[in-house]
């Protein structure tokens, strides 16, 4: 798979209006400390951010946190970005549609899941890992 840049993601278009209706109607706007970001959710939880270079959106990041999130909202943030007809882009870098089948899926293939299901086995084998390096 060819490597697609953060900054090549929004170069030709961007975001529906869609995203960000979807973002407010489940996450509710946050707290920002830039005019250039603004964020839906609490970014210490599930959350949304646009960051903007000069009016222009340039980067989206999408955070799920496992801890919290119910599923039926999960559903909602996603069909709006299905309006929006947009890839999510995970943590390695693979493309997923964003559907619920296909996001659960991803987040079950993340590190993120692994310290969820089992915080003392992702731990020891952060160790295991740091041995071998």
């Amino acid at each position: 798979m060819e490597r697609i840049e953060r900054e090549d993601f929004w170069s030709d278009s961007q975001p529906a209006e869609d995203i960000e209706r979807a973002a407010l109607d489940v996450l509710g706007k946050g707290a920002s400390w830039s005019s250039d970001i603004d964020i839906w959710g609490d970014e210490a939880s599930t959350c949304l951010s646009m960051i903007r270079d000069e009016g222009r959106v340039v980067e989206v990041l999408f955070r799920v946190d496992l801890r919290v999130i119910q599923k039926q909202d999960l559903a909602r943030l996603l069909d709006g970005f299905q309006r929006a007809r947009v890839l999510l882009v995970d943590e390695a870098a693979q493309l997923h549609e964003p559907t619920l089948a296909a996001v659960l899926q991803a987040l079950q293939a993340s590190t993120a899941w692994e310290y969820v299901t089992d915080p003392m086995a992702f731990i020891a084998s952060l160790s295991e890992k740091n041995r071998r390096h």
